[in-house]
């Protein structure tokens, strides 16, 4: 026997109404992946963009063999394709991580709660700050929803939680304009 010989996990049985996708084609609800790029112990790290509310689209970088996630410049701004793609591939050259496989969907209730979590960090600002789809992108692996999704969650916080999220309709009246209001300063 070699002295360093590695033996294969026995795949885990597959019910036949559900069949799980490999990491190497799976793309999350909501997303279009443009680029995979394999880590050095063999997980995936995506790029992908979302539906975009502002007619741009922004791209986001997510390793599914650890918690990698990254959707901003060093500046804070949301990332074009090859800005992704870059935090991607430096990434994918330094982690370690094993292929743990397609992340499981959450419940609806982890879902929101991931949602609502992303917006309370912006509440620690002195004033009100817009909340675009975009700023869902590095979430969107996690939460795995869609565009229409998120918009729903969204009105429905605006409706009943009105100190926490308001919608106003856009200028132009085709849709609606998401703020995030901040802790009320004493």
């Amino acid at each position: 026997m070699p002295l360093f010989t590695r033996t294969h996990p026995a795949p885990a049985p597959v019910h036949a109404s559900a069949p799980v996708p490999a990491p190497e084609t799976w793309t999350p609800e909501g997303t279009l992946v443009s680029q995979r790029y394999r880590a050095l112990e063999g997980a995936t790290v995506l790029v992908y963009t979302a539906d975009a509310d502002r007619g741009t689209a922004y791209y986001a970088a997510a390793c599914l063999g650890c918690t990698y996630r990254k959707d901003e410049t060093t500046a804070h701004n949301p990332m074009p394709e090859a800005e992704a793609a870059n935090a991607a591939n430096g990434h994918a050259s330094a982690c370690r991580a094993m292929p743990r496989g397609v992340p499981a969907r959450p419940e609806n209730p982890e879902a929101v709660e991931l949602v609502r979590s992303r917006l309370r960090r912006h509440r620690y600002r002195t004033g009100p700050r817009r909340v675009h789809i975009a700023d869902f992108n590095a979430l969107r692996v996690d939460i795995q929803r869609s565009t229409p999704w998120i918009k729903a969650l969204l009105e429905s916080l605006a409706q009943t939680e009105p100190g926490f999220l308001t919608a106003t309709p856009t200028s132009d009246g085709q849709g609606t304009c998401f703020t995030v209001q901040p802790f009320g300063r004493p």
